[in-house]
């Protein structure tokens, strides 16, 4: 054997026992929401869409830039749409590598207190690539409030208000305090639970809650 070939099987080797070794660190590691608390109960502060005596609540944390987030709202909102045992509450955690996670979520605050927060909701994610590099994305989301026929004088002060702020911050502090530290983190009945791969995994999540 010469040199150049039985270098070739030393690094081959190497390699392999790398990939191997990674492998099974990855299927040992424990999942994160194993070791996330308990969110804290739905109170009337809380955005919730769903029958208020519904035997499943879902409770997302999330943020409006995060491209993961964006992929699972449409998954939600069938969700929604396909059970009457189910009530949904997001909650905000904007993460700080998103410049405008902040302020879109200022913006669904300031439409809630117009009673539009799910209406904003749907427009943000549904134009996430919209506004995801702006460096201002203030007149995109006045378009939006436009749309869903608020009023503008009060959308305008109601976004950067310390109102708004509070209610985002608020938030994002309960999930950290659980031990959040990425998006979309969802719990159902309370407990946390892996992102499932798809709509028909979430509804099997969901239906079995229900029973």
């Amino acid at each position: 054997m010469n040199i150049k070939r039985l270098a070739f099987w030393i690094i081959f080797v190497v390699i392999l026992g790398l990939i191997v070794w990674g492998l099974s660190v990855a299927m040992n590691k424990p999942a994160a929401s194993s070791s996330l608390g308990a969110p804290a109960p739905v109170t009337a502060e809380d955005h919730v869409t769903g029958p208020a005596n519904a035997s499943v609540t879902l409770i997302e944390y999330g943020d409006f830039q995060c491209p993961a987030c964006g992929l699972y709202a449409p998954i939600v909102e069938r969700l929604i749409a396909s059970s009457t045992s189910l009530r949904v509450v997001f909650r905000h955690f904007p993460l700080p590598q998103h410049a405008n996670a902040m302020i879109t979520s200022e913006a669904a605050e300031a439409a809630a207190m117009q009673g539009k927060f799910w209406d904003m909701y749907r427009l943000i994610y549904a134009n996430q690539a919209e506004w995801e590099n702006l460096p201002d994305a203030h007149a995109v989301l006045d378009g939006y409030a436009q749309q869903i026929g608020l009023d503008m004088t009060k959308f305008k002060a109601d976004i950067d208000s310390s109102e708004a702020k509070a209610a985002v911050i608020a938030d994002l502090n309960e999930g950290e305090s659980l031990g959040i530290d990425q998006t979309p983190t969802f719990f159902v009945n309370g407990k946390a639970i892996l992102n499932p791969p798809g709509y028909e995994a979430f509804k099997a999540i969901i239906d079995s809650a229900a029973r």
